[in-house]
């Protein structure tokens, strides 16, 4: 079976998940999208509004800031892997309670066993503490590579902080410079 087909009976299973109550509150799953061999897999925190409208990641204002900082940062969207944490809305765009990113884990790792990603960027706090250190603090993780199951992983901040006028665009663009810089130079080693 090819990983897109692999994504697609996945995504069918995940349809009806009641792990958590988060499951009867939802309009829309919002699995995730891209593509099913993407060699960079980014992942968020939960969806927000529009993203629970659609049924897809990235939709609303920080989903447009992030298409157009990897655009500037020398990547197409569509080649790569975007999800969240968690697949479904939480009450009020509050952060998912940590039952519910256990909830969700299943389908994450799912997710990236079929993708089989070389680089893993982890968009914000939740994102981070919920693939690489439940302790993880920000300041402290930033701009540093670490070696997940079968990828790298780099935390870098989520485009919402730019929205916010947390960070400044240019930050999170040469972070997702750097991280084509790292897809380069795995893919010089395999040769």
């Amino acid at each position: 079976m090819s990983a897109k087909a692999k994504l697609q009976a996945l995504y069918t299973q995940s349809l009806t998940c009641q792990n958590c109550e988060l499951g009867a509150t939802r309009k829309n799953l919002v699995f995730g999208e891209g593509k099913a061999d993407a060699e960079i897999f980014l992942l968020g925190e939960a969806p927000g509004a529009k993203e629970d409208e659609t049924g897809r990641p990235f939709v609303g204002r920080a989903g447009e800031l992030l298409t157009e900082m990897l655009t500037q940062a020398g990547i197409n969207r569509q080649d790569v892997y975007i999800t969240g944490s968690c697949k479904c809305r939480p009450p009020k765009n509050r952060n998912p309670y940590k039952k519910e990113l256990t909830a969700c884990r299943s389908i994450l790792q799912q997710q990236l066993a079929i993708i089989k990603p070389q680089v893993v960027v982890c968009m914000g706090l939740v994102a981070i503490q919920n693939l690489l250190d439940k302790k993880a603090r920000l300041v402290d993780v930033h701009g540093h590579w670490f070696d997940g199951p079968g990828y790298k992983l780099y935390p870098t901040y989520h485009p919402a902080a730019v929205l916010r006028g947390t960070v400044r665009a240019d930050v999170m663009i040469e972070d997702f410079r750097r991280v084509v810089e790292m897809v380069n130079t795995l893919k010089r080693v395999e040769r």
